[in-house]
């Protein structure tokens, strides 16, 4: 809002603004303290203001005209309608949103666990059982074969080369996303399925089975190819090097909080509320993770993270 002038007068304030808004101009007007026979006009919409000191100049050589008087009527049955639009828009909306809450709310409070997380859940607690959570060797032909070819680097491969890319490198593009199957113990399991189930519940449920595969299979992109080429040591730390023998699906569960995180931040309306406590969490895991108190696969935890919240950002309706 910017401010365009000051009048002497009630009457030629009235008289200019009526003519302003039946001219598509927005005002807004103000008697000015301490002085009653000083009128402030001020300009609601920027690129309104060269018309708006246009008129005020032919306004000031001619404020007799009878246009600016009689602009009042007209002005008055445009305001009427303004507000009446208006009332219209807000009970609407009022009605959007009652509506958005109440199936929101049956959708997300469902207690059955959805399709695609279940299944999820499923795989990875039957892959982890079946590759001995990683040990399965060469005698054990089905355990190694999950492993030989879900793992980011084929081992053999990967001996022969010292390549991180090298199954890349040869079209096996599903080794971007399969580690996230694949985990080291059965407490790496159990605690990756116990998150997945909480935040990969409320993003299926929010989003539907399409959208929802898609940020997830998106996260695990950001998070395994950063975990998985990335140099063994950064800046003299391994703790924030890579390697392409990760497993689990912890980075794309980062993913998953990062979207829903932001989004909810961003869209209010969804009537979803991540507590301090949350945060401070994910916040843990990663400083954890960085000091080197634990053996996460912390590139895939903060890729993850980053590549779930900017999703959050662009994709949030």
């Amino acid at each position: 809002m910017r401010h365009l002038t000051d009048l002497d007068s009630r009457e030629n304030a009235e008289n200019f603004v009526a003519y302003l808004i039946t001219i598509g101009v927005s005002t807004h007007v103000e008697q000015e303290s301490g002085v009653p026979s000083r009128w402030s006009v001020w300009i609601k919409e920027e690129d309104k203001l060269s018309l708006a000191r246009s008129e005020l100049d032919a306004f000031r050589a001619d404020p007799a005209n009878p246009k600016y008087a009689q602009s009042k009527a007209r002005a008055n049955a445009i305001l009427e309608e303004q507000r009446a639009l208006q009332k219209q828009r807000e009970k609407n909306l009022k009605q959007i949103r009652s509506t958005s809450s109440t199936m929101s709310s049956a959708r997300l409070n469902n207690r059955a666990m959805p399709p695609v997380t279940l299944g999820l859940i499923v795989v990875c607690v039957i892959f982890g059982f079946l590759t001995g959570f990683g040990r399965a060797n060469q005698n054990d032909k089905l355990g190694w074969t999950i492993m030989s070819n879900f793992r980011f680097v084929d081992f053999k491969l990967f001996d022969e080369t010292g390549d991180p890319a090298a199954s890349l490198k040869k079209f096996e593009i599903w080794r971007i996303f399969t580690p996230a199957l694949l985990h080291g113990n059965a407490i790496h399991l159990l605690v990756n399925m116990l998150s997945l189930a909480s935040l990969g519940r409320l993003a299926e449920r929010l989003e539907g089975k399409g959208k929802y595969i898609a940020i997830m299979l998106i996260c695990a992109l950001g998070a395994h190819l950063l975990q998985g080429l990335m140099p063994p040591t950064i800046l003299g730390m391994k703790a924030i090097g890579g390697t392409p023998f990760f497993v689990g699906i912890s980075g794309v569960v980062m993913g998953l909080f990062g979207y829903l995180a932001v989004k909810t931040k961003i869209r209010s309306d969804l009537g979803i509320y991540f507590p301090p406590d949350s945060y401070f969490m994910v916040g843990f895991i990663i400083v954890v993770g960085l000091i080197g108190a634990m053996p996460f696969a912390n590139l895939a935890h903060i890729g993850g993270l980053l590549t779930g919240a900017i999703l959050g950002y662009f994709w949030n309706r």
